[in-house]
């Protein structure tokens, strides 16, 4: 059974696509599938950062509001 990868961060999901450019040169992965998981990777990807982006963005709002913004 393959490995279960926790991809939460955009380290993560860069690491995991060089893993899968690996195995697909080294022929230990057939190339449609690495291309179907490297789609499911961008798409996560954008995710990864939005959720970030919001992360920062409220910590922003809690300053702002608490008077430390100027």
């Amino acid at each position: 059974m393959p490995r279960k990868r926790r991809l939460k961060t955009a380290t993560d999901v860069r690491r995991y696509l060089a893993h899968l450019i690996h195995q697909t040169e080294a022929g230990q992965l057939e190339v449609q599938v690495s291309g179907r998981l490297g789609y499911l990777c961008n798409i996560l990807l954008r995710a990864v950062e939005a959720g970030e982006l919001e992360e920062r963005v409220k910590a922003l709002e809690v300053e702002v509001l608490k008077g430390g913004g100027s």
